[in-house]
Parts: C-alpha cells; sequence; structure tokens
C-alpha cells in the first residue's frame, strides 16, 4: 500500500484531534460561511467589523443527527480561536487603528471556550434547540466569564447552524476605549459582538477520501 506525504499527514492530523475529543462525541468543522462580527459606536460614526477566519473545534453528542429532544446534552465542547488581524472593518486606518487597541501585536489571538451551558425549551422542536452559555472569553491577554443566549439547529444535510450575540464593555479586558483626533472622535466602551456559525462532521470523509486516492 503506498500512502502519499500529504495523506501521511492528514491521517495524524486526524489522529491527534480524534485523541483530544471526547470518544463519544463528533467534531465538526466551521464551514467558511461562517462568521464572527463586532459592532460599536463613536461621537462620528457607528462601526462594523468582522471576520469569516474562525479556528475552532465543536464537538457535539453523536445522536445530533436525530431528535434533539431526547439528547439532554447535545454540545460537549466548544473552543474558538480568532487572529485579531483578520478581522476588518472595511477602512484600513479603522483597522489599524483596532488592531492598536486590542493590542494585537502582543495579543494575536481572541480566544472563547464553552465551560457550560442550560437548554431552553429544549420540546421545542426535534432539530433545534435554544441555550444559556457560560464560558471564558479572552481579549487583549485578559480572560473575562460570558454568558450567552444561543440558538442553534441542525439542517436537513446534516450540517448544523448556531446563532448569538452578547453586549460588552473593552473596559472590562482593560480596554481603553481609543479617541482620535485630538478627542474629537471618541469610541464608545460599549461593543456587541455576533456570531453566525455553520459545521458539518465533514473532516474523516475527506481524510477517507485522500486515504483511498493514496493507495
Amino acid at each position: 500500500m503506498r500512502m502519499t506525504l500529504v495523506t501521511v499527514s492528514a491521517l495524524m492530523t486526524a489522529a491527534a484531534a480524534a485523541g483530544a475529543q471526547s470518544a463519544s462525541a463528533i467534531r465538526l468543522r466551521l464551514d467558511p460561511a461562517s462568521e464572527l462580527t463586532i459592532e460599536g459606536t463613536s461621537t462620528l460614526h457607528d462601526f462594523h467589523c468582522k471576520t469569516n477566519k474562525l479556528n475552532a473545534y465543536v464537538d457535539v453528542d453523536p445522536g445530533y443527527t436525530k431528535d434533539l429532544t431526547k439528547i439532554a446534552r447535545p454540545i460537549a465542547a466548544v473552543k474558538v480561536n480568532i487572529v485579531v488581524k483578520t478581522l476588518t472593518c472595511g477602512n484600513g486606518q479603522m483597522d489599524s487603528n483596532m488592531y492598536s487597541t486590542l493590542k494585537a501585536d502582543k495579543n494575536q489571538l481572541i480566544k472563547y471556550t464553552l465551560s457550560g451551558y442550560d437548554i431552553l425549551d429544549a420540546t421545542a422542536s426535534p432539530s433545534a434547540f435554544s441555550a444559556n452559555t457560560t464560558g471564558t472569553l479572552v481579549v487583549a491577554g485578559q480572560e473575562r466569564p460570558i454568558a450567552m443566549k444561543i440558538s442553534a439547529e441542525r439542517l436537513s444535510d446534516g450540517k448544523a447552524v448556531a446563532q448569538g450575540e452578547q453586549t460588552l464593555r473593552m473596559s472590562d479586558f482593560g480596554i481603553d476605549p481609543p479617541s482620535f483626533m485630538f478627542g474629537r472622535l471618541k469610541v464608545g466602551d460599549q461593543i456587541k459582538v455576533k456570531f453566525n456559525l455553520k459545521a458539518g462532521p465533514e473532516l474523516l470523509a475527506q481524510l477517507a477520501a485522500a486515504y483511498g486516492a493514496g493507495r
């Protein structure tokens, strides 16, 4: 049996991922359509920054493909890392100001880890649920607890989608809301973070296909 270097590398990556997750969980891979946005205000205009480059894993109970109302804990684990400099506000100067405000040179990642959740309206649909979640968020090197309500649904193609939003204060993470133009433009302390995630259990199928091609 002959295997290419790429195939070997892919299988080693899969083995490492399998070892890191729960033996009874399925790991979903994020679709490129997934997106995180940050909305804020200033004395001059509102701003809207976003990224679709999310490094994340979402582990779910194997039963997620069936009736979600019969699963007490559909989510097993969630961890998200975002490279600060993948965020863009549609304006080069605004991007530069944001990176400086978030101390991106010293703290390159925004990190989120789910720590727990309570299911809400669990009997609403066999393919959807909402939950109040708790977790930790690291921004500019400062770790803080975060509570957020999410809504999740399994689509007919087997993929899962989830949405949520939460209002935060920059000052809670040791960030002074910046001002520019000699104080004429002041950014508000409060920002709103929104996410829209889409994921599916595609990675292992793709690795299996690559393995078969390398034989």
